[in-house]
């Protein structure tokens, strides 16, 4: 007999008169010159959905990997269903039901499916064998009421982000070995990587976990999402809990206000310029040590409009085929399509990571070919890769020292680095950026949008001039996707050009001079600024006439 698995469980709603589920009072941590959280109080109810919301790194996450027992508070108290609670490492998390799903996926590349949903609590057999006929029917029934095809014997290394992600929520919603089913759970960023179907299958789920009282603490920057699917929000803003309301009394502006503590009037500050002679060229490039954020790094010279990228017929066996388009100086090319159109499959192939069967790339009119990134950076290309933990970050390296591995040969003398030239590479990139670290910090320590300032650090210390940024907002907060808009408008008036990858439409249409959209591997269409919508692009992503 097939074994079944309720990923739901039921913990029963909470009452009139019963305590909360969670109680979470002055908690306060601090790492090397940085307070993370000082003084902050969380309150959460059976079967509600909490909003926790706040810049990057305003403390979501460090309080959440208090709770979930990967961080250890250096003050405060934690009560669940209204006991005192000692939770100092994830297996007391564990044990008193408290799941978390992490914006960085935390899953183990080379195992399947089924196996990283029970890793650590996998059924077993006589001899402590693992029994892989119930493993598999219990991961696939786990998946299947996520909405989810996946068979449990893949490799994890075989399925597209969204599949990881939705591996990574099955694996929370697993009982532990105690049997201990969820009734806290935590979900940091979780649509992020989703298309917007998957996202109505999450939805979905979240509104069953919570008719059966398991309570949940939800974490995102996508304002829509907040009043789709929560009751009350926190607030989070330098370590400190601002304010807790109703979401019903509540509006999208006054969440801006307490999240920033500013108004922000203009989500996509996009200063576009006619592409025609006159425009801005970029000229001299960006010394290593200089901030491409100084006003006066360079003077700006009129030049006739400059063709930086000219890719022609470019194809990947399996990925993509027939690719062809240009990047101008001053030019934000922005790239849509769904899930699987071969949008980042594009972006590798330009910045060397993967090698094309067909086409040539141009760059200032000569051809070039590829053989490693090394090669892509000499000829100034600078990648925003979609999954920065795997693809832009080195975790265990210091803050500075990620920003200046690509100028490792430019700052050393003799094949030897000096002595504090990685900090003084990283400390204008730091202080422009406004990344919440300092130079010796390491990577792992930041909060997901702080570590993406960091890979633009990294390329903005250079002296890159084509940019690609794949997702460059994914996982940061209003304020500071603002900041990253008005980076590119410097860029651009520097002459730079940017490849603008996407799924956020209103992104992608808000800061685009033009917009190619991908479908099944190929250009299907081409807009101008003035003459793209939402409709017309949306469209074209799903191969219907535009």
């Amino acid at each position: 007999m097939t074994a079944v698995v309720d990923p739901i469980g039921s913990v029963g709603p909470g009452g009139p008169g019963q305590p909360p589920v969670l109680e979470m009072r002055g908690i306060r941590k601090a790492f090397p010159g940085v307070i993370a959280l000082d003084g902050v109080d969380l309150t959460l109810t059976a079967g509600e959905v909490h909003i926790l919301l706040g810049e990057n790194g305003a403390g979501k996450s460090t309080l959440m990997k208090i709770l979930s027992g990967a961080y250890r508070r250096d003050a405060g108290e934690i009560r669940v269903r209204g006991r005192e609670a000692a939770i100092d490492s994830p297996a007391d998390a564990l044990a008193l039901g408290i799941r978390v799903i992490y914006q960085e996926l935390n899953l183990v590349p080379h195992l399947s499916a089924a196996e990283n949903i029970f890793l650590g609590a996998a059924p077993t057999r006589g001899f402590g064998l693992i029994d892989w006929k119930r493993l598999h029917a219990q991961a696939r029934t786990l998946l299947a009421d996520l909405g989810m095809a996946i068979e449990p014997g893949t490799p994890l290394d075989r399925l597209s982000l969204a599949e990881r992600q939705m591996v990574e929520i099955a694996k929370a919603l697993a009982p532990s070995r105690s049997g201990e089913s969820a009734s806290i759970l935590v979900m940091d960023e979780p649509t992020s990587a989703l298309t917007a179907r998957e996202v109505d299958q999450l939805f979905a789920l979240i509104a069953r976990l919570t008719a059966r009282g398991v309570a949940i603490v939800y974490i995102t920057h996508r304002l829509d999402e907040v009043y789709r699917i929560g009751q009350r929000v926190s607030v989070l803003r330098d370590g400190r809990h601002v304010s807790t309301l109703p979401l019903a009394d509540t509006t999208v502006g006054e969440l801006v206000r307490l999240m920033a503590n500013r108004e922000i009037a203009d989500h996509f500050p996009r200063r576009r310029q006619e592409m025609k002679r006159g425009l801005p060229h970029f000229s001299s490039g960006i010394r290593p040590g200089e901030s491409a954020l100084t006003d006066s790094r360079q003077e700006m010279g009129q030049a006739p409009f400059q063709e930086l990228l000219r890719v022609e017929n470019i194809g990947r066996r399996g990925a993509v085929s027939d690719i062809t388009f240009s990047l101008h100086a001053g030019e934000i090319l922005g790239i849509a399509g769904l899930l699987g159109a071969g949008r980042s499959e594009v972006a590798r192939i330009l910045a060397g990571a993967d090698q094309p069967d067909a086409g040539r790339i141009v760059i200032d009119g000569q051809p070039v070919r590829f053989r490693t990134p090394a090669d892509a950076i000499r000829r100034r290309i600078g990648l925003l890769p979609e999954d920065r933990k795997a693809d832009g970050l080195v975790a265990g390296l210091t803050v500075a020292r990620n920003i200046a591995l690509p100028h490792a040969r430019t700052l050393a003398r003799f094949g030897v680095l000096p002595r504090g030239c990685e900090t003084r590479l990283a400390e204008p990139q730091v202080s422009d950026l406004r990344i919440k670290a300092t130079p010796v910090q390491q990577v792992r320590l930041l909060s997901g949008g702080n570590q993406q300032k960091v890979v633009l650090g990294k390329w903005l210390a250079g002296d890159a001039r084509i940019f690609i940024f794949d997702e460059p907002t994914r996982g940061v907060d209003v304020g500071a996707k603002v900041e990253i808009y008005n980076l590119m408008n410097r860029l651009t008036d520097a002459g730079a050009g940017i490849i603008m990858i996407s799924s956020e439409l209103p992104e992608l249409l808000g800061m685009s001079d033009r917009i190619l959209v991908m479908h099944r591997g190929r250009i299907h269409a081409e807009f101008d600024a003035a003459e793209a919508t939402q409709e017309r692009v949306l469209s074209a992503a799903l191969g219907l006439a535009s």
